[in-house]
């Protein structure tokens, strides 16, 4: 595989990306409880990923090339309220 894993769920095929690129996702914006909660709900209302495993493979490369950009995002979109 170059990659990327599908699975079958109900009908449709979900992307998952491989382990190595979730272990690079999670160090690069891990560390805090707070923020990683953040993330999850931000990629779980974005793309309907439970995990960082299952984002696009696309966005994967993004956020490991602007990891301070994506957290930024996602604290944007859980306190709308405050300008970050």
């Amino acid at each position: 595989m170059t990659g990327e894993e599908e699975c079958m769920r109900g009908e449709s095929v979900v992307t998952r990306i491989d382990a190595i690129t979730g272990r690079m996702l999670e160090r690069a914006l891990g560390g805090d409880p707070v923020t990683e909660q953040i993330i999850l709900d931000y990629i779980w209302a974005r793309w309907g990923a439970q995990t960082l495993l299952y984002i696009p493979p696309d966005v994967a490369k993004a956020i490991l090339a602007r990891p301070g950009a994506f957290i930024e995002a996602a604290k944007r979109f859980a306190q709308p309220e405050l300008r970050l």
